[in-house]
């Protein structure tokens, strides 16, 4: 299969094969990506570091493929280490800056964008980046909330100000509606005056039938 794909591969994988040892894992690595093959590149790189922990090329190199491969916490640990070992880390940061980006961790991503930019003013896909951060209200996305009491909170239909608003308009009125019936005389239905009235017709009617 390596063989029908890159005759690169196959010659990289039979040297790695006698010489396990060998750097050419980080050869090998590159042309799986450019093959699309990034868990195999993945597997390549992870086993050379074994063998070379501090190959900074490398340990870069491996960020990058676990980034493709949507391993974002591997990725982001992968490349901070490189960043540590090497501060100005062109290809870390241009990833690093990506991976905090779509986090939302905008003075992270600045700071990276910054290295690259120090190093190429004009790197459109970072000026891009930055671009997308400047545009963020404060320091970065609004945030989810933290604990799962503020989530409830946030989205509870209690926590709405206007039904909040709503609901104490609607006690006032209520109250108000109260304290003014209090306060006024007692009243009298309709229909009770019209019942008292008849009443009255029909006493003077006996009255009048007794005289």
């Amino acid at each position: 299969m390596e063989s029908s794909l890159s005759p690169q591969i196959d010659k990289l994988a039979k040297k790695l094969a006698k010489d396990p040892h060998s750097k050419v894992f980080l050869q090998l690595a590159e042309e799986y990506v450019k093959a699309g093959l990034f868990q195999e590149a993945a597997a390549v790189l992870e086993e050379g570091l074994k063998t070379y922990p501090t190959f900074l090329t490398a340990r870069v190199a491996l960020g990058r493929v676990y980034y493709q491969l949507g391993l974002v916490p591997k990725a982001k640990a992968m490349l901070e280490e490189a960043v540590k070992m090497s501060p100005d880390n062109l290809l870390a940061h241009r990833t690093l800056a990506q991976l905090y980006v779509h986090e939302g961790a905008s003075e992270p991503a600045l700071r990276s964008c910054s290295v690259v930019l120090s190093a190429n003013p004009k790197d459109e896909e970072i000026l891009a980046l930055k671009a997308t951060i400047d545009q963020w209200p404060g320091s970065g996305p609004p945030s989810a909330p933290h604990t799962v009491q503020e989530a409830s909170q946030a989205t509870s239909p209690d926590s709405d100000p206007r039904e909040e608003t709503a609901a104490r308009d609607g006690e006032g009125r209520a109250s108000a509606a109260a304290a003014s019936f209090d306060a006024s005389s007692p009243q009298v239905s309709p229909s009770s005056e019209k019942i008292e009235r008849l009443t009255t017709w029909l006493g003077k009617i006996r009255q009048r039938r007794i005289s």
